[in-house]
């Protein structure tokens, strides 16, 4: 395994997820915390993860929705949970960790783990999966969205308005006040929820016309993100 291998811990207790990465770091690797999937999507923006260590009982979204997510792109995980039944295992491996610890966990089997699965599929395996893809792209003539697979999704005005405020920067936190300036609402909280009821529809949309996820991350209480 190469020293360089860049291990991210997703854990909501700051102790656990500290004394894990300190773990992580004197075993060779690289490592990073979150302390939410939100928080983890905003990290992922600008620092790489070869797999990813996630607890299943993570505020708002939780381990197991993270975990699938991270799956459907071929990024590795392990779970690390304080729940041992035999249901939480099987919804675990079956949402995609390729291993299931139960706390408390001995650190030394979850290195060796991790190393197991790092040697078994490459520690680049996730970027080159990530960078084979092409980028999403608004096609503003056209009123759509083209993704990846150049599937598209025909936008209303306002969808191509939001879409147009969150893609001039992709991977750039988009904050409450800026989209709600963006699209003329005077209310910045009324005018959020509105945002807020029209992404989901187009998530919806996107989803059924392209068969992909609409690659926008909510950052509670701060904004939106196009993960590019």
């Amino acid at each position: 395994m190469p020293q360089e291998s860049i291990v991210a811990v997703v854990e909501d207790d700051e102790d656990i997820r500290t004394n894990v990465c300190s773990y992580l770091e004197r075993s060779g690797f690289v490592a990073w915390g979150a302390e939410s999937a939100e928080d983890f999507y905003v990290r992922l923006l600008r620092d790489r993860a070869d797999l990813v260590v996630v607890d299943i009982g993570l505020p708002r979204e939780d381990g197991l929705s993270l975990v699938s997510r991270l799956a459907s792109q071929a990024v590795p995980t392990v779970l690390m949970t304080a729940r041992a039944d035999l249901d939480s295992r099987i919804a675990g491996l079956e949402a995609g960790a390729l291993q299931y610890f139960v706390k408390p966990v001995d650190m030394q089997e979850l290195v060796a783990g991790i190393r197991s699965q790092l040697r078994n599929r490459g520690p680049r395996a996730a970027t080159a999966v990530s960078e084979s893809l092409a980028p999403w792209r608004l096609d503003r003539a056209l009123a759509r969205l083209v993704a990846p697979n150049q599937q598209a999704v025909d936008l209303t005005s306002r969808e191509l308005e939001l879409l147009g405020c969150l893609m001039a920067e992709p991977g750039t936190l988009v904050s409450k006040q800026s989209l709600t300036e963006a699209v003329g609402a005077e209310d910045a909280e009324d005018g959020f929820h509105r945002i807020e009821s029209q992404l989901s529809r187009l998530r919806r949309k996107t989803l059924t016309a392209t068969d992909m996820a609409l690659p926008v991350r909510a950052v509670f209480g701060k904004g939106l993100v196009f993960v590019p």
